[in-house]
């Protein structure tokens, strides 16, 4: 279905097939997952070939689908066999996902006479919107990361470091059968939590500090996205304030959530409880962004977004404060996008304490 929905985009757009290097795509449209180089050409008559190295063939004769394919040897470029292929079917114009540059002026170089256009929205296309498989995917790499923030709360103490907070998340997500983490895990306690992308330190957790955690893990090589904010002691009044401003926020932009409204919308929900709050200048990020194989996609929830959601969309809501140098608060979840609401797939309790 991903193969035949891509043929369609790629005769709507005059072009006589697709050659993607990210991958990611490479995953999407073969099922073959490398951890180092892969191509495959989709042509718009014909079946997809997937390039491979040798060493992986084993690996791809396991895992790829519906396509055919080709080993790179060790005396070969992937340039060079590629071109071999592609003389076969004489495009006049291919499509082309995110590539280096330096590979893009190879190809130009190698295969004079052929129009070639960077395209990476034909196939955001068609991964915006997750099909049953994926989101089945999801919701496991969602629970997976409700496994890693059960452990972290738990772990958050005065006296921990906040490496060690991360640690304990990240083993307790893989013990629970994550093939990894989705993206570096966050950790940001006291002044430190004032940072939205606050990376581990050895900082010591102290008592009466804001802790935010922001983890997630992966399945099948789809992702998941989850942040708490819990206080090591007992909240001052402000922070109780902006606690349950942000809460409110995240609230009202799930409910928010539906197939056809626009994310611009979403993001205006959830920023206007926080204006009312009167901290409207220090939530200083987009509200959300699209999840799956990356763990940043289309769509983005932002003030300037031009994205309308979609049923299948599988998103963040991530509405935070920052008070420079003192602490932070935001609250995340894992959202699916249903046609007349919307569902949380990470469900971690949201409770501040």
């Amino acid at each position: 279905m991903r193969i035949k929905a891509l043929k369609k985009e790629l005769a709507s757009s005059n072009l006589d097939g697709y050659l993607s290097t990210n991958l990611k795509n490479v995953y999407y449209f073969t099922g073959f997952s490398s951890l180092a180089e892969a191509e495959t050409l989709i042509p718009l008559n014909g079946d997809p070939i997937l390039f491979i190295r040798e060493l992986e063939l084993e690996n791809a004769e396991a895992s790829s689908k519906n396509c055919i394919i080709k080993v790179v040897k060790k005396d070969e470029t992937a340039i060079k066999k590629i071109a071999s292929v592609v003389k076969n079917f004489k495009p006049k114009r291919l499509g082309l996902d995110d590539l280096p540059a330096s590979t893009y002026l190879k190809l130009v170089e190698r295969f004079r006479g052929i129009e070639f256009k960077v395209d990476m929205d034909l196939v955001w296309k068609l991964r915006i919107i997750k099909d049953d498989e994926e989101v089945r995917y999801i919701r496991k790499a969602a629970k997976l990361a409700d496994a890693g923030m059960k452990t972290a709360l738990a772990t958050i103490k005065a006296g921990v470091r906040e490496y060690q907070v991360a640690a304990e998340a990240e083993y307790a997500m893989r013990v629970a059968g994550s093939e990894g983490v989705a993206f570096d895990t966050l950790v940001a306690s006291g002044p430190r939590s004032s940072l939205p992308h606050g990376v581990c330190s050895d900082r010591k957790i102290k008592e009466g500090d804001v802790v935010f955690v922001d983890v997630g893990a992966t399945s099948n090589g789809y992702r998941s996205d989850i942040t708490r904010t819990t206080i090591v002691g007992k909240p001052t009044r402000q922070q109780a304030k902006v606690y349950n401003a942000v809460l409110e926020a995240q609230e009202e932009a799930v409910k928010a959530i539906r197939a056809s409204v626009s994310a611009r919308e979403v993001d205006e929900v959830a920023r206007r409880v926080i204006k009312e709050s009167g901290y409207e200048n220090r939530f200083i990020h987009s509200l959300g962004h699209g999840v799956g194989l990356d763990v940043h996609e289309p769509p983005k929830l932002s003030p300037n977004s031009k994205d309308v959601l979609k049923t299948g969309n599988v998103i963040t809501t991530e509405p935070g404060v920052y008070i420079p140098r003192k602490w932070g608060i935001r609250i995340e979840d894992t959202v699916l996008v249903l046609k007349k609401n919307a569902e949380r797939l990470t469900k971690t309790p949201r409770e501040f304490v």
